[in-house]
């Protein structure tokens, strides 16, 4: 019963950890309305139409203009965890910086137009913001659940 409530107590912090620092600070134009990709992906409907900004993996390439929730989905093929780009002057002006990284883009969703083949879970179409997430640096030792609970070693 003792390790079964440690390990609980342990999943716990790890995923509060990760939800704290895991993601890119929303730089939006002018309203805060940062999404993630899982949000369009299960409730689509919910965002038809609406300006978004996500967070991603970005690869541009022909027939293949897409932001996936990480890159093991673009290395993999599970385009169904992406949306499709629609490029326009924003993405094309930076799209040797942009492509093959995390990125935070916004523009409008659409969750009817799946892409080239059909093959993305929607598309982000009439751009207005993207850049590289930044990455962190480490200040010092990591951080990591074993640094600050007691006796989990």
């Amino acid at each position: 019963m003792k390790s079964t409530c440690w390990r609980a107590l342990t999943l716990l912090a790890v995923g509060l950890i990760l939800m704290a620092t895991s993601s890119c600070v929303p730089i939006s134009s002018a309203q805060n309305n940062s999404v993630s990709i899982v949000q369009l992906i299960a409730t689509p409907e919910k965002y038809d139409g609406e300006v978004v900004q996500v967070e991603g993996f970005l690869r541009l390439e022909f027939e293949g203009n897409v932001i996936y929730l990480h890159e093991d989905d673009y290395k993999h093929g599970i385009s169904k965890n992406g949306l499709w780009i629609e490029r326009n002057a924003k993405i094309d002006e930076k799209a040797e910086q942009l492509n093959m990284h995390y990125v935070v883009i916004e523009g409008t969703f659409h969750a009817t137009n799946q892409g080239h083949l059909g093959l993305n879970a929607g598309a982000i179409s009439d751009i207005t913001f993207a850049t590289i997430c930044p990455t962190r640096k480490a200040a010092g030792p990591e951080l990591t659940i074993w640094n600050w609970l007691p006796g989990a070693r």
